[in-house]
C-alpha cells in the first residue's frame, strides 16, 4: 500500500515537480537520495542567483563556511544561504509588502526539506536552521536544508500586527506565503542539488504550530510530515475568552485616584500561588503520585470559594469578588443566552504563571498585559480591521461575528485529512496543558472531532498524534517537564514507519526527572514503586 502510494506521488511530482513534495524509499534507515531530475548546480552557491521563478528575486546566493554561522551550542555545517522575496508590490496606505524568505542548503545533503515555521503574527525572517526547541538538534546541523519566511509583511517584531489594514496582507499572513514560499524553496532545492528532495517537513510552534496545521490542511501533498506544537488553531474564537479575561479582572481591579481601574492589581503574585497550591493540593495525586505535576489532567477540578476569606481580604485568602472572577473566567466565555463560546481553561499549575498574559505588571491604570496589548485581535482578526477598539468593551452577543471572518483564511480547526492521508503524511500536534496564550482545551477539542471524523481514535492515529505535556506554558516553561523530542519522533514515523506512543520528557523545574508524555488520551500513572523521577516507573494508561 505504501509503495502504491509513494509511486502516485512520484507521478505526480514528475508532472509538476513545485507543487509537491516526493514521498520516500522503502530503505528507511536514513532518507533515500531521490532520482536525479537534471543537472546539479551545487556546489556554486552563485548559480542560484541565475534562477529564474514567477515574481521572485533572489537577493542573495552565498557560502557559508563551516562553523561561521550556527546557535550557541551547535555550529552549522558548510551551506549555501539564499535570501529574496516573491510578489513585491505597494499595499495600503503605501506600505511595501513582499514574502521574504531565507534557504539555507548543505553541502552535505540528507535528502530532507524542512519549513521552519513563525511565530507571533511574524514579520521577521529567522536564521533558517530548523530550530524548534531545546532538546531538538536544529535540521540543518543534520544536513536538511531549511527555509523560513516573514509569512508576507515586515514588522517591528513579531507582534506588530500593522499589517492587517492590507487585505492581501491578511491572506499572505494566514496560508498564502506558505504556499509560495514551499514551491520556491523546493524547485531551488531540486535545481541546486539535481534531486527532489527524499521527504519533506514542517515544524513549529505557536503561530508556527498553526502554519503546520494549515499545511497538513489546505495543501495536504506538500510534506510528508508536520510537528505543530501550541498551535493556534483558531484565534478568532479563543480571543474571546481573552476579551472575558479583561473584563473579569478589570471589573474587581482597584481603581486609583480617578476612579480608573489597576488590571495588574486584580491579583497579586501571591494570590495567584493560592489558586496554583490549592489546584497541585487537590490533583496532584490523581494520577498515583504526589511529585508536584498533574499528570491526570483531565480529572482536574477545583472550586475556588475554598481560599475565600471569612472576613477582611488577607494574603492568606481570596476576597469575594476575586473568587467569582476567578470561577467565572474558567467556567469559560458566555453569551448573554448562556451559550458557551469558547471551552473553559482546564485547570493547572500554569495559573501561578498568569501574570504577564493576563494582568501586566502596570502600576496605573494603562494595561500592559499581553493579551491587552494584542493588536492581532484589532488589526488581523476583527473585519474590518478596528485599530481603536476598546477591548473592555467587548459585546459577548455582538462583537463574536466580527472576527468570524478571518477564520476563512487564519483557522486551522478543520478535520478533512483526506488529502495528508492519501500521500501517506503523518503529523505529531502538542500543547501544554498551562498554556494561557492558546487554551489547551481547544486544542484537545479539535482532536476529538478529528477522531470522531476519520473512524475513531485507532483510525487518526495512523496519521495524527497528540501529546497534552502537563503544567508546561506557551511551547516550553512551566512548573513541568517541557524538554522532548517530537522531530526525532516524527522522522522515526515517516522514515522508518515507528510510530511515537510516548515523547521522553525532562526539565530544569524538576532535576534529574524524566517521563513518559503520553499520546491522548492516555497519562503518565505511577506503577506505585520506585523512584517519581524514573520513568520506567511510570506507565501509560487510561485515565
Amino acid at each position: 500500500m505504501r509503495n502504491t502510494k509513494l509511486n502516485a506521488v512520484a507521478m505526480a511530482c514528475a508532472a509538476f515537480l513545485a507543487l509537491s513534495a516526493c514521498g520516500g524509499s522503502d530503505d528507511v534507515s536514513e532518507p533515500s537520495p531521490a532520482a536525479p531530475t537534471s543537472a546539479a548546480l551545487a556546489p556554486d552557491c552563485t548559480a542560484i542567483q541565475k534562477l529564474a521563478h514567477p515574481n521572485t528575486v533572489i537577493q542573495s546566493a552565498i557560502f557559508v563556511d563551516q562553523g561561521a554561522a550556527g546557535t550557541t551550542s551547535v555550529r552549522m555545517p558548510a551551506h549555501c544561504l539564499v535570501t529574496g522575496e516573491i510578489a513585491p508590490r505597494i499595499g495600503v496606505n503605501g506600505v511595501r509588502y513582499g514574502i521574504g524568505f531565507e534557504l539555507r542548503m548543505p553541502m552535505a545533503w540528507n535528502g530532507r526539506f524542512q519549513f521552519q515555521g513563525g511565530g507571533g503574527v511574524d514579520g521577521t525572517i529567522p536564521l533558517a536552521f530548523g530550530t524548534l526547541r531545546d532538546g531538538v538538534v536544529p535540521a540543518l546541523s543534520q544536513g536538511a536544508a531549511v527555509v523560513t519566511s516573514n509569512m508576507g509583511h515586515t514588522g517591528t517584531s513579531t507582534r506588530d500586527a500593522s499589517f492587517g489594514v492590507d487585505p492581501q496582507a491578511r491572506i499572505d499572513w494566514g496560508y498564502n506565503a506558505m504556499d509560495k514560499v514551499t514551491v520556491m524553496a523546493k524547485d531551488v532545492v531540486t535545481r541546486f542539488y539535481g534531486k527532489a528532495p527524499s521527504y519533506s517537513y514542517y515544524v513549529g510552534c505557536s503561530g508556527g504550530g498553526r502554519q503546520g496545521m494549515m499545511m497538513s490542511q489546505r495543501f495536504p501533498t506538500y510534506f510528508d510530515g508536520v510537528v505543530s506544537g501550541a498551535p493556534i488553531l483558531e484565534q478568532h474564537a479563543a480571543q474571546v475568552a481573552s476579551m472575558q479575561i479583561l473584563q473579569e479582572f478589570q471589573a474587581i481591579a482597584p481603581a486609583d485616584e480617578s476612579g480608573a481601574k489597576i488590571l495588574s492589581r486584580a491579583f497579586s503574585d501571591s494570590d495567584l500561588k493560592l489558586v496554583a497550591d490549592g489546584v497541585l493540593a487537590k490533583c496532584d495525586a490523581l494520577d498515583g503520585a504526589r511529585d508536584g505535576l498533574i499528570e491526570n489532567y483531565g480529572a482536574c477540578s477545583y472550586d475556588v470559594k475554598a481560599l475565600q476569606c471569612t472576613g477582611a481580604k488577607q494574603d492568606s485568602c481570596l476576597s469575594e469578588a476575586q473568587v467569582g472572577a476567578f470561577t467565572r473566567v474558567m467556567q469559560g466565555p458566555r453569551n448573554s443566552k448562556g451559550e458557551q463560546l469558547y471551552p473553559p481553561y482546564p485547570w493547572d499549575t500554569g495559573i501561578a504563571g498568569w501574570r504577564g498574559n493576563q494582568l501586566g505588571t502596570s502600576t496605573t491604570a494603562v494595561p500592559n498585559s499581553a493579551k491587552y496589548t494584542n493588536q492581532s485581535i484589532r488589526l488581523v482578526f476583527m473585519t474590518p480591521p478596528a485599530p481603536d477598539f476598546d477591548y473592555m468593551k467587548f459585546d459577548f452577543d455582538r462583537d463574536p461575528p466580527s472576527m468570524q471572518a478571518s477564520a476563512a483564511f487564519t483557522t486551522t480547526s478543520g478535520t478533512n485529512y483526506e488529502g495528508f492521508k492519501a500521500r501517506g503524511g503523518k503529523t505529531i500536534v502538542y500543547t501544554g496543558i498551562s498554556d494561557s496564550l492558546v487554551n489547551p482545551a481547544g486544542v484537545n477539542r479539535w482532536y476529538r472531532n478529528l477522531v470522531a471524523a476519520n473512524g475513531g481514535l485507532e483510525a487518526t492515529q495512523r496519521f495524527a498524534r497528540f501529546f497534552n505535556v502537563p503544567g508546561m506554558e506557551h511551547c516550553s516553561g512551566g512548573r513541568a517537564l517541557d524538554r522532548f523530542d517530537p522531530v526525532t519522533a516524527l522522522y522515526d514515523w515517516v522514515e522508518k514507519g515507528v510510530a511515537p506512543t510516548t515523547l521522553l520528557a525532562t526539565g530544569s523545574s524538576f532535576p534529574g526527572r524524566a517521563r513518559p508524555v503520553c499520546a491522548y488520551p492516555l497519562i503518565a500513572r505511577y506503577t506505585g514503586s520506585g523512584s517519581v523521577d524514573d520513568a520506567a516507573n511510570f506507565r501509560c494508561e487510561a485515565p
